[in-house]
């Protein structure tokens, strides 16, 4: 009886071949499966997938060490221009009246009854001086009808002996202390459009509000009255 694998009895040793052992492949595979090379570009996929995550961190770090994030500014609301003394409202709100003539005295009185104004708005300030005395300002806004009007009050307000607009110290605010009027000392005016802007200052005390004082701090006194119309201290809307 022939072994199983061996070769027929009646054929030469050295013709024989060993019948093909088949491989064994998983259940589901079709034709041209290869284990192998599929793990292999498996790896490959990986690990291709590991380099573009590192360069992408790279990248990242790179741009945040030479370009970091810069603070973002801070943005507030509308304000005036800086100015270089701080005021404070005095003895309450602002003050307006549509008869300016009757706020006015000599040829501006004259003048503005010919040429009526379209209101009178008025205020006081405090502020400190740089030597630390204390002063008050008088912010009075004209407004006329036209800038023409508000080009001639100028010229006469700037003038000597032509009259002033009262402030409110003059017509009954109480300066404990202080002066009864703000018109010695600290003038300053400025157009704005049709609102001429006229500022006076003087010494809360009383015992510095003299002529002699006044004369030598007058540079002084000016400087506060033009910082307040610089800022647009009393304009309001």
């Amino acid at each position: 009886m022939q072994a199983l694998g061996a070769p027929p009895p009646d054929m030469p040793a050295g013709d024989y071949q060993q019948p093909y052992a088949y491989e064994r492949r998983p259940a589901g595979s079709g034709a041209g499966f290869r284990p192998d090379r599929s793990k292999l570009l498996d790896y490959k996929l990986k690990g291709l997938g590991l380099v573009g995550v590192a360069l992408v961190s790279g990248f990242i770090w790179f741009l945040i060490r030479n370009n970091p994030a810069q603070p973002q500014a801070h943005t507030s609301g509308p304000t005036g221009p800086a100015g270089v003394y701080v005021f404070q409202p005095y003895s309450g709100a602002p003050v307006t009246d549509t008869d300016c003539a009757a706020h006015s005295t000599d040829k501006l009185r004259v003048f503005l009854e010919s040429h009526p104004c379209v209101s009178l708005r008025r205020s006081l300030f405090t502020t400190m001086l740089t030597g630390g005395q204390k002063v008050i300002t008088s912010v009075a806004v004209v407004r006329m009808p036209t800038q023409t009007d508000a080009t001639q009050l100028q010229a006469l307000s700037d003038r000597d002996a032509t009259g002033h607009i009262k402030d409110l110290v003059e017509e009954g605010t109480v300066v404990p202390g202080g002066p009864t009027s703000l018109q010695n000392a600290g003038y300053h005016s400025t157009l704005r459009g049709t609102r001429l802007v006229i500022v006076m200052t003087e010494y809360v005390d009383g015992n510095l509000d003299t002529a002699g004082n006044l004369d030598r701090h007058d540079k002084a006194l000016k400087a506060v009255s033009a910082d307040a119309a610089k800022q647009g201290v009393g304009l309001g809307n």
